[in-house]
């Protein structure tokens, strides 16, 4: 027989903390609030439920690990010191369940945005000649999230069963270690028409190997003006063109040999330099549309090899800032709820001066209980990065 389940106790305000983080949140979004346009219930008297509140409500429930639920969130609207930093009054589930389906998450993107410039004029110059030469790389990828039963839309599979699952396709900007966009679709969407549709002229795109497998798609990339750097399949086939010289120099970095190729079997395909790459006793294919003088064979090895950081990221995002516990269930709402993830990410590193790792994210924890005073915590993580750039 089962015994019955807990009653979970109320929230209180001594348990909840961040309300300097909230504020400064609160004024990038006045700032992000010009030139936007607004859904038009927004504007509605009736309407007692404002975006300041619903975003600021959801980000402290963000910042909070002992918010795990949308249930939670509106049971702690109704503390007076929620509801002077947050939300004004008492929120429902039904009012904040709403709100994701008239707020643009555009709105927060520019909040993110501006957030990202403040925490990019902060950041140290280069402490290297070969670090201030790292080129301005986006990867492309993607990550698959499992969808709630009520997330209608995120179709991935239909087999015997249909299975509900979306998909975060971000490009990430090396040099910034950040998302630079990103957008929410459901599970089946294909990865490489997501990156066709986001690309832009001027960028040099970093991609794995599903990325590769589309010649048709590095050709209409190359005539928009966009540069890439893609791993292809091991049995890739091509005709060659022109055989390059590699020096011994730039075969101890790894590369065995590049070429300018034809891709395709009867070398119809378009026309792009293959850098060969010995790793782990595996040859590594890697396409570029780049000039030797726009990137040498060498650094076309280097940049591939960057592509882990958005693997690290979305571990980050899903076990470190806890982007699993859904408090919204439509399209919008779960873009919501990731941008003010990575706002929140934003905030902390404002106020921490590092992005939140499973040690910060603890520290800030024992501060939120009150076991650590902010000056301490800060003291400790300078410490921490002082010990982990000594050991790098």
């Amino acid at each position: 027989m089962r015994g019955k389940s807990k009653k979970k106790k109320p929230i209180e305000a001594y348990q909840l903390g961040r309300w300097r983080l909230l504020s400064e949140y609160q004024r990038h979004l006045n700032d992000a609030f010009t030139g936007s346009t607004l859904h038009p219930t927004w504007e509605d008297p009736q309407r007692r439920l404002l975006i300041t509140e619903y975003t600021s409500l959801f980000l402290l429930g963000i910042f909070n690990p002992i918010i795990t639920s949308m249930r939670g969130l509106c049971q702690a609207s109704r503390l007076e010191k929620v509801q002077e930093v947050a939300s004004k009054r008492a929120v429902s589930i039904g009012s904040f369940s709403e709100a994701q389906h008239v707020l643009d998450p555009a709105l927060l993107k520019k909040v993110y945005e501006s957030l990202a410039r403040e925490v990019a004029s902060r950041r140290k110059p280069a402490a290297n000649a070969s670090e201030a030469q790292i080129p301005n790389l986006t990867i492309v990828d993607s990550t698959l999230w499992y969808a709630l039963p009520d997330m209608e839309w995120a179709v991935w599979r239909k087999q015997y069963i249909t299975q509900k699952a979306f998909r975060l396709h971000v490009q990430f900007n090396v040099l910034d270690n950040m998302p630079t966009e990103l957008s929410i679709k459901e599970g089946r969407r294909c990865e490489r028409k997501e990156w066709e549709a986001m690309a832009k002229p001027g960028e040099i795109y970093v991609g794995d190997r599903y990325y590769g497998e589309d010649y048709r798609l590095f050709r209409r990339l190359d005539e928009r003006g966009c540069s890439f750097v893609v791993r292809l399949r091991s049995d890739a086939q091509w005709v060659e063109e022109e055989e390059l010289v590699v020096d011994a120099a730039t075969r101890q970095k790894g590369v065995i040999g590049h070429s300018w190729v034809r891709l395709g079997k009867e070398g119809l395909g378009p026309r792009v330099r293959v850098v060969r790459v010995l790793a782990d006793d595996e040859q590594i294919l890697i396409a570029t549309n780049l000039s030797v003088e726009g990137m040498s064979a060498e650094w076309v090895s280097l940049c591939y090899r960057q592509r882990w950081q958005v693997e690290l990221f979305f571990r980050w995002l899903k076990h470190i800032m806890k982007a699993d516990h859904w408090m919204a269930q439509s399209q919008a709402g779960v873009a919501i709820q990731i941008y003010l993830t990575l706002i929140a990410a934003q905030l902390l590193l404002l106020f921490s001066g590092q992005r939140p790792n499973k040690r910060s994210m603890e520290l800030l924890q024992f501060m939120v209980m009150g076991w650590a005073t902010p000056e301490e915590v800060v003291a400790l993580l300078k410490k921490a990065a002082t010990k982990q750039k000594r050991a790098s």
